[in-house]
């Protein structure tokens, strides 16, 4: 029973250490609620720290042979300290995870394995010293104190009565590990108690978290979201995703048989760093003129918080998954439409710009799924463009794309992924914005990549393709900085359209709308239809029905002209509300989330 309670005490203190690790967060809960993270989290403390105590125990039933003993006893001994070791390991990685992601560690990291130089890049902003140091401490104390607790452990003279009784209690074990009595076993939900997000995660075991995120694949499972009756949830989706209307409005000159189109998806571009959209004053002068001169989308909001499940909206209109990635299954992918292919079918060059790595989370198969003619990636580059822990700067990749363009059949289709304003926001430009915490490194990073986009721009307006071209300008997702805000505004984005084939000029589009949106809106200004886009709705069209859908870890949000709201599945409450939500507004985006995941599924 020591042995089991020195593991409940380890993940009391590990607790301890994430709440101090965010303690801002932390420190804004009144004390009661800070209080039951520690008390309510510890259903699922001891969960996992039976697990931990399963074998061990078992073992020591068999230690009543003095012969085996002693090797019983060091097998133990070892197999703590690894388990020590592997679980403060994942209590660090999760610190940090939670600052970047906002939710506890599960196997998502995973998927970013078979390229560790794009994750060391992507942490590089972390505070690696930092975090070694906790992992090291952590580690050597709990061993020490397993040490001291132990080392007088003596069997010289155990009875047999302690065979049964030590395997009854090894069998015991399945209580908390169920955690309790009743029919269903324990989850993440049995530790969800306050409205306040933070404090439900900070009750979460992270170990209990990441295993059952191991061995509860929620792909190789049903639909895990079943709100509401089949039928009632398809008439719910309808009403939002219609495209029957016959009058759309035209912004692109339709004297235009076949416009160029080019793609420029901005990483990390958040609308709380553009002024147009509220954002902050003078990051982003450049997208400023560009938006004069064209259309604005002042409420777009993101599908998903990963570049993985942006590039999917994007171009293929599929809303992002809050358990999963489907752009990191390629047998998914290759079941989705994709832009180009419905371009190159229509007599299209077409091509995918990136200046890093484009094995990072399956994107190359996805790309390649899309039959792109070209794929321009970090190894297109020389060795002295490598000048980012990523790949190649945006300035490069920009010089690039415009001497390629220069030079390319028209019509083109052209998707540029951009990179600079990933973390750690390290960028080839002299500091404009003063300041070394993330947050000014963040936003130097966007007025760099502004810049860039600026000159582009500005020499693209030269050239001869430039009058039969519409430009798209959009985030693959929105970012918590440069200050961590409600879910729905880390979602918003910016979109923008320009070019010399865009007739509208100062436009802006107040509706609400979704990356999903592009791939309907852009077809249907070029007098193209793909009912495979069956989540993307035109914006332009007669009867539009605003809303936007996006996800975070096993969550959902969703904004309509009335109120929006975001929801855990998890806690199974809103957990943040605004305007008027009712029922009816809630069922829409469950009825939302149980298809689109379903569809997911169904791939």
């Amino acid at each position: 029973m020591r042995y089991y309670l020195y593991w409940i005490i380890y993940f009391i203190i590990s607790k301890e250490v994430f709440v101090l690790y965010h303690f801002n967060k932390f420190h804004a809960l009144d004390s009661l609620t800070q209080m039951k993270i520690f008390v309510v989290g510890l259903r699922l403390d001891a969960s996992f720290a039976a697990y931990l105590s399963i074998l061990p125990f078992t073992l020591l039933a068999f230690s009543i042979n003095p012969k085996i003993q002693k090797p019983i006893l060091s097998f133990v001994k070892y197999f703590t300290y690894l388990c020590v070791i592997i679980c403060t390991l994942i209590v660090t990685i999760d610190l940090e995870l939670y600052r970047a992601w906002g939710f506890r560690i599960d196997t998502t990291p995973l998927m970013y394995l078979s390229n560790p130089e794009e994750m060391m890049a992507s942490a590089g902003a972390s505070p690696t010293s930092l975090l070694i140091f906790i992992w090291v401490v952590i580690s050597i104390i709990s061993i020490l104190a397993f040490h001291f607790l132990f080392q007088k452990i003596r069997f010289e003279k155990l009875p047999w009565l302690n065979f049964p009784v030590v395997l009854f209690l090894a069998a015991a074990l399945i209580i908390p590990i169920r955690g309790g009595l009743q029919l269903a076993p324990i989850n993440q939900s049995a530790v969800y108690f306050s409205n306040k997000l933070f404090a439900n995660h900070a009750a979460i075991n992270p170990l209990w978290n990441f295993a059952d995120s191991w061995f509860n694949k929620t792909t190789e499972k049903g639909n895990p979201y079943q709100y509401l009756p089949i039928k009632e949830a398809e008439k719910e989706v309808l009403i939002t995703i219609q495209n029957n209307s016959p009058t759309t409005e035209y912004v692109i000159d339709t004297t235009i048989t076949k416009p160029n189109v080019l793609i420029i998806t901005w990483e990390s571009l958040t609308a709380k760093v553009f002024d147009k959209t509220g954002g902050l004053q003078g990051v982003l002068p450049e997208l400023g003129k560009i938006a004069d001169e064209g259309i604005l989308f002042r409420n777009c909001f993101a599908s998903g918080d990963r570049s993985d499940k942006g590039l999917i909206a994007i171009l293929s209109a599929f809303p992002a998954q809050p358990t999963a990635s489907v752009m990191t299954m390629p047998k998914k992918t290759a079941h989705l439409p994709i832009l180009s292919q419905d371009f190159k079918k229509h007599g299209y060059r077409t091509a995918w710009y990136y200046g890093g790595e484009p094995e990072f989370a399956n994107i190359k198969s996805y790309m390649l799924a899309g039959e792109f003619d070209q794929l321009i990636t970090k190894e297109n580059f020389d060795s002295k463009d490598m000048n980012s822990k990523w790949g190649a700067h945006d300035h490069v990749v920009f010089n690039r794309l415009l001497h390629d363009l220069n030079v390319q059949k028209e019509p083109f289709f052209v998707n540029y992924f951009t990179l600079s304003s990933h973390e750690p926001f390290e960028v080839p430009m002299e500091t404009v914005f003063k300041g070394d915490d993330m947050k000014d490194k963040f936003i130097n990073a966007h007025h760099y990549t502004d810049k860039s986009l600026g000159k582009f721009i500005a020499e693209a307006k030269k050239q001869d393709w430039w009058k039969n071209t519409i430009v798209i300008i959009v985030a693959d997702h929105g970012h918590p900085l440069p200050k961590d805000d409600k879910k729905i505004d880390n979602f918003h984005i910016p979109m923008v359209w320009t070019g010399g084939a865009l007739k509208a000029k100062g436009k802006v589009i107040d509706a609400i709308c979704s990356q999903n949106d592009l791939v309907a809106t852009l077809l249907a200004q070029l007098r193209k239809s793909n009912p495979a886009y069956q989540w993307s709705k035109n914006i332009f069209q007669q009867n539009y029905q605003p809303s936007a859908y996006y996800v975070f870890n096993d969550g959902f949000g969703w904004v309509a002209p009335r109120g929006n709201f975001a929801f855990d599945n998890q806690g199974k409450n809103l957990i943040e509300t605004s305007g008027k939500v009712d029922s009816n507004l809630v069922k829409q985006g469950k009825a939302y989330l149980q298809l689109s995941f379903q569809a997911f599924l169904n791939l």
